[in-house]
């Protein structure tokens, strides 16, 4: 009788329409010969794990043979239901949405441009210079070779994109994501809602180093929380409205931020509105020697990659809370000009003197109107005393600043520009480092070391900050201004790009007098070739250059090695982010090279090789990083990343010298559906002179002999499962002595511990549909016993003896996203 059944049904396929088994009822279900346990597990399946994207994903259920595969798959067909454009371009984005959502740092801007892009992706024949340098890993000669194409005529599809004269493989295969070639399809009209919200209690790394995390703010009782919207429609219009508190700030202190923007359209022949913004927008230009505003130091940032700037103007859904432009700004451009013109009003964060004037601009994460301590202590005696901070640190100074770019492109890949900008404070810039800043015991000062102690020798860039006292005839209220003009250029030659900036600060009226004042260059060249790359980078930076919206090229932040790292020696914690969360790069001169070589089908190398000069006490430095990236297999990889470091090898009469080499080996496996299983071993050494206030003999006296050693060494597991598309799971658990940073699923973490951490985490990421999302992190610290006190007495009285302390740390992370 089966037999029988069976050869019905194939006699009747052919007229009969076929059954869609991701779309079946259970009424055409039982239509097919299969028994009603069979089609309930069906049923199941797809409730449970999406789309059947393949006839034989059935064996996936126990309940069905290879058997009953063959028997119907002449009957069935398993088509996805057709979704609108936004939908596919969602479910498209989805894999890396979670990571560009959740960003943050100097890449945050751009990752709102990325995320627009990806989702609405761009016909290419619109595209102009700045739309196709925004999207990552494009470099200036990929650009160049599509501009050159569209020179040509209309790019209709992939076979041209790609025969683009002179692009790279890498950069066609970055670029197709983020394009169509043709309009927006009909199906996309009306308008669109990107819905997403953070709470977390991670710690705050405001820097890639040890001092990143400053443990006086760790407060997880108050989580960070962040929550944007952004609405776009066909008209080429977007929206926005975001909030933002840092993990332990007061919830009556907060960034509120909002535009509207309007993109794209003509005003008369050739002329166009590329962008206008009302409301907060960012801004950046050249290689960021002049002006871009964020809030965040990114090392060795080249502008190559995934370390871009988003050139010229958008609207503002950063985290950023001091470096905020809230006013208008208009970009227009016509074919070999682009015009850029903002002005902005805006409090800043700043340390207000006792005389009313302020010292300098700081950046809080978390923003405390009196620091740490409030405005109110209590000293030794009991009594209640007022704090040295004179006023609240929140707004304390008005700023206006104006300013705009203008570039002259003569030629495809060839641009000349000119950037200017001014900024008035309704307030005397005096910098009193010694009144306002620092501090400590009176019998052990820092207003005694200040600029005389031999290990903070970067004091020097501290007395090179920037003073000013002066009116303007714009703003009745100036008191002092920041002023910075300067050139910027690119070009591209064959496959080989040359870009350049040149700023200068402008201390009196002469705009186009130049050689008078401190100044910072960068130049750098960049070859490209099939399988080999090289950029080569050079930076000069003077030492009084304080420019607070330079973000350029840099090792490391202003402040470095001087008494703003040690908080202890300051009057407040909360002025040791005058270093510790300061975005402009330190004064200093050197050479930078990078480089990657895929010399084997199954290898690729990277060197990154940096010598600089530290302009504030001239210490030599050099930085080398080799890493070898084997594939054996397939789908296994093993990466050697080896680093060498070190400070005052050149000169052996360097007060504060120091050496350090990290060795890291990562091995991963990749497996089916994405899943993969990583091991992470990591070992490193640094060793420096002896320092007085460290290593002083317990007993009294100098320690005479014999270095400071700090080994570090960690071993770790990963593990990443896809269930199915609309639920994964990543986990992993490390074992940690010394310090470590380290990539936990989006967030970036720093560890120290002395005497041995182990750390564990687990994260959920769950797409009930193509346009929600659910993401969820949780993780664990232990640190071991330790103990530094002989005697210790209880609250009750009782003495004991090498008490033992030991910590925990437990924090989370929770991300919901929505389109519509």
């Amino acid at each position: 009788m089966r037999q029988v059944a069976i050869i019905l049904l194939i006699l009747t396929m052919g007229y009969s329409q076929k059954i869609n088994l991701n779309t079946a009822t259970l009424e055409e279900l039982q239509s097919l010969f299969l028994t009603d346990e069979q089609i309930e597990s069906i049923l199941d399946y797809r409730s449970r794990s999406g789309y059947i994207h393949n006839i034989y994903d059935l064996l996936n259920i126990s309940e069905i043979t290879i058997r009953d595969i063959h028997t119907i798959r002449n009957a069935v067909t398993v088509d996805i239901p057709q979704a609108s454009t936004f939908e596919k371009d969602m479910a498209r984005a989805s894999y890396k949405m979670g990571r560009w959502i959740s960003n943050e740092g100097s890449t945050e801007g751009l990752s709102e441009v990325w995320l627009d892009r990806f989702i609405e992706p761009q016909n290419i024949n619109n595209m102009n210079y700045d739309d196709l340098m925004a999207l990552p890993n494009l470099s200036p000669v990929d650009v160049t070779a599509v501009l050159k194409q569209k020179n040509r005529g209309y790019i209709n599809g992939t076979w041209e994109l790609k025969n683009s004269p002179g692009i790279s493989y890498w950069g066609y295969k970055n670029l197709v994501d983020f394009i169509r070639f043709t309009d927006k399809p009909v199906d996309e009209s009306g308008f669109h809602v990107r819905v997403n919200s953070l709470v977390r209690t991670v710690p705050i790394t405001s820097n890639p180093d040890d001092e990143g995390i400053i443990t006086a703010f760790e407060d997880t009782s108050m989580p960070e929380q962040f929550h944007k919207i952004s609405i776009t429609s066909e008209l080429n219009l977007k929206a926005g409205l975001s909030y933002h508190r840092y993990m332990g700030q007061p919830d009556s202190i907060y960034t509120l931020k909002g535009f509207v923007q309007a993109e794209k359209y003509p005003l008369v022949k050739n002329i166009q509105i590329e962008r206008i913004v009302l409301g907060n927008f960012t801004a950046s230009f050249g290689q960021g020697v002049i002006f871009e505003t964020n809030d965040n130091f990114s090392p060795r940032r080249t502008g190559f990659g995934f370390s871009k700037r988003a050139e010229g103007i958008h609207g503002d859904l950063t985290r950023s809370s001091q470096y905020v432009m809230r006013g208008s700004a208009v970009q227009i451009s016509m074919p070999k000009l682009r015009g850029v013109m903002f002005a902005s009003y805006h409090p800043r964060d700043a340390i207000i003197n006792a005389d009313g004037s302020f010292t300098s601009l700081i950046v809080m994460q978390p923003r405390l109107p009196f620091g740490a301590y409030g405005q109110f202590a209590i000293n030794s005696d009991g009594d209640t005393t007022y704090t040295k901070i004179y006023h609240s640190l929140i707004g304390s100074v008005k700023e206006m600043t104006w300013g705009g770019n203008l570039r002259f492109t003569p030629t495809i890949g060839t641009n000349l520009g000119f950037t200017f900008f001014e900024s008035l404070y309704d307030r005397s810039h005096i910098p009193q480092v010694i009144n306002s800043i620092t501090g400590g015991d009176d019998d052990y000062s820092c207003d005694d070391f200040y600029l005389v102690y031999i290990t903070n020798s970067g004091d020097a860039e501290i007395a090179a900050m920037d003073s000013s006292e002066a009116d303007s005839p714009i703003w009745s209220d100036a008191k002092s201004f920041f002023r910075v003009r300067g050139f910027d250029f690119s070009t591209v030659i064959a496959n080989i790009a040359i870009q350049g900036e040149y700023g200068e600060m402008l201390k009196d009226n002469n705009l186009l007098i130049f050689g008078r004042n401190p100044s910072a260059l960068v130049l750098s060249a960049y070859a490209q070739f099939e399988n080999f790359n090289i950029l080569t980078l050079y930076r000069n930076y003077d030492l009084k250059f304080d420019n607070p919206y330079q973000r350029s090229f840099s090792n490391y932040q202003r402040y470095k090695t001087s008494i703003f790292e040690d908080e202890y020696w300051l009057e407040d914690p909360i002025f040791s982010y005058l270093y510790s969360a300061n975005p402009q790069p330190q004064a200093e001169e050197g050479f930078f090279i990078s480089s990657r070589y895929q010399f084997h089908r199954s290898m690729v190398g990277y060197l990154n090789w940096d010598t600089w000069n530290r302009k504030a006490d001239n210490a030599k430095y050099y930085r080398t990083v080799a890493t070898v990236d084997w594939r054996p297999a397939f789908n296994f990889r093993i990466k050697v990343r080896q680093k060498w470091q070190a400070r005052g090898a050149f000169d052996l009469q360097h007060p504060s010298p120091f050496y350090s080499r990290e060795t890291r080996i990562t091995s991963r496996l990749r497996m089916s559906r994405y899943n993969q299983f990583e091991i992470l071993y990591s070992n490193g050494y640094t060793t420096f002179s002896p320092r007085p206030r460290l290593t002083d003999n317990a007993l009294g006296g100098d320690m005479m002999v014999g270095n400071i050693g700090s080994p570090d060494e960690t071993i770790g597991v990963s593990i990443s499962h896809n269930a199915d598309d609309s639920f994964s799971i990543k986990g992993g658990m490390l074992y940690i002595q010394g310090f470590l940073w380290y990539f936990e699923d989006t967030d970036f973490r720093i560890f120290s511990s002395e005497n041995g951490m182990v750390h564990s985490w687990v994260a959920v990421d769950l797409k009930p549909t193509p346009l929600f999302r659910v993401m969820f992190k949780v993780s664990h610290s232990t640190e071991g016993a330790s103990t530094r006190v002989v005697d210790g007495q209880t609250p009750q009285g009782n003495w004991i003896r090498n008490p033992k302390v030991t910590s925990e740390a437990l924090d989370y992370r929770l991300q919901l996203s929505y389109a519509l």
